[in-house]
Parts: structure tokens; sequence; C-alpha cells
């Protein structure tokens, strides 16, 4: 018995013990649910008091017996998605994103899956080739620990029934897209990046118009950032448009930084503008003479 428990004793004090420096978990208001019924599931991260200003990797769960119906990222600490949060294939979301300036916290919120049960059963919702990236000016990876989420599918769930309705009637934050130009981007062109939060549902997509002062009724195209200008002499006005998924828009306009012709069209409106006084003076002043 003592040959036996001698080589035990000797793999527990040798066995090197592996620490974590931060951990993702899921977030869910109750573990069971009945079949036909809708749920939501957030994805948090607890940074145990390190900064974090990246994080990436994939969202796993059995399609088989759930199915996303959506994906919400609104009020979300990413602040920049480099890959916002999509269905990749069945059973797999996608995401990375930065989180400018560093941030760290127990329940760091990086956005939420709605689910709809397809029958009964146990699903394990997990995490995969999640990588942390520390804001130290060096991008140090952290070790982190994937929690995952089980979930069980029955006819004896507890019945309480939660309104997933969002309820969203502001538009998403005002932002400040910059204009620029970068030799490993579009060749050195100039392109337009942006970026803006909705403590709703989520941003939807964007859309933008590049106008000329005569082009009243330039269409809108949808684009992402960054986003090369079609016009690359900065002659035109442009206008970003940020839709979230309740239809709600935030609209921002950066003026023409090249515009020869801004002072002439001044010069020329004022003018008019003169003209128009003057001949509205003198039929004015025929109608009072009779």
């Amino acid at each position: 018995m003592k040959k036996i428990l001698i080589p035990i004793l000797l793999l527990l004090i040798f066995t090197p013990t592996v620490s974590f420096a931060a951990e993702i978990f899921f977030g869910v208001d109750k573990g069971s649910f009945a079949p036909n019924e809708d749920f939501l599931v957030r994805v948090l991260m607890n940074t145990e008091d390190l900064a974090v200003n990246a994080i990436g990797g994939t969202v796993l769960f059995p399609s088989e017996l759930l199915e996303l119906k959506e994906i919400r990222d609104g009020n979300s600490s990413i602040n920049f998605w480099i890959e916002k949060p999509h269905d990749v294939e069945n059973g797999q979301v996608a995401f990375s994103g930065i989180i400018t300036g560093g941030l760290s916290g127990e329940k760091v919120f990086l956005f939420e899956l709605v689910f709809h049960s397809k029958r009964s059963g146990r699903s394990l919702i997990r995490f995969g080739d999640i990588q942390v990236l520390q804001n130290d000016g060096l991008g140090t990876k952290i070790s982190t620990k994937e929690i995952p989420l089980s979930l069980y599918i029955s006819q004896s769930s507890d019945g309480l029934q939660f309104d997933l309705t969002i309820r969203d009637i502001d538009p998403p934050e005002d932002f400040k897209p910059i204009v620029g130009s970068d030799p490993s981007l579009f060749d050195g062109k100039y392109f337009i990046a942006f970026s803006t939060v909705d403590k709703g549902g989520g941003i939807d997509h964007y859309e933008i118009r590049e106008r000329n002062f005569w082009s009243f009724w330039g269409e809108y195209v949808v684009a992402e950032s960054p986003y090369l200008l079609k016009d690359q002499s900065l002659s035109k006005n442009l206008y970003i448009r940020a839709i979230d998924k309740s239809g709600n828009e935030r609209t921002v306009k950066i003026k023409a930084q090249n515009s020869l012709l801004r002072f002439p069209v001044n010069l020329i409106l004022g003018i008019l503008l003169v003209i128009c006084v003057f001949f509205l003076g003198k039929i004015l002043s025929k109608f009072l003479k009779r």
C-alpha cells in the first residue's frame, strides 16, 4: 500500500498548477428551459484587476438543440469591433474587438446571444480559441480560463418567462469619423474610419454619402470601416450614418477638406441674395405706389 501512496504523493507535490489571470464566462437568468422557449445568454469577462484592451475567439453551441435567433452588442464594453459577433456557421459565433484605453472589472460585458430551444436535452455552450491581450503597451497575452455553461431543456422547467424585447428609441452615440491615409491600407489612398456604440440592441450597419455642393440627392451606400473614399481629391462633403437594430439613426458630417469651389460659391450666393433683395424692393415699391 505504501509503495502505491508514495508515487501518488510525489505526483501531487510536483505536478505544476496552472494559474489564470482572467476568466471569460456566460451569464444566464436560470439554468433550465422548456422546449420552444427563447432565452438570453450574456458573454462576460473577469479581468482579475488587469487592464485588457483586446479580446477575440468563438462561442460554440449545439445547433441541434439550440437555434441562434439574434446577437446583441448594444452597450458593449468593446468600443471598436474588428470582427462583430456573427454566426459563421451552425453552432459557432466568432468575434474580436478592442477596448481603447483598456478596461478592468469582474463582469465586463461583451455581447449577448438570444437562443431558441428546439427540444429536450442537455446543452453545453462553451468558448474556443479565446485570446485576451493586456493593455500594457506590448499586447501581452493573458492566460484566460474559459468557463462553459451547462443548460437543461426539459418539460419540467420552472416556467419563468422573460421579456426579451428591446424598446430602443434612442439613436446611436455621437461619433467623430477620421479621414486619413496609410501606406498599408488601400495603396496609400484616402479612407475614412468610423465607429460608435448603441446602448440598445447595438449597431446594425453604417451608410456613407459623398456629396458635392450641387448634388443635393447623393445616394447613401452601405459601408464598413475603414472605407475607401471614391473622391480622392477630398473636395466633397462626407455624411456618415449609423443605424441601430431598431432603425434609429445618427448622422455626422465632415466638410470637404479641399473644396476649391467653397469661396466662389459663397460669393455667388451672396451676390444672388443682394440681387433678389434689390428686385424684391423694386416690386414692393411699384406695388405701394399703386
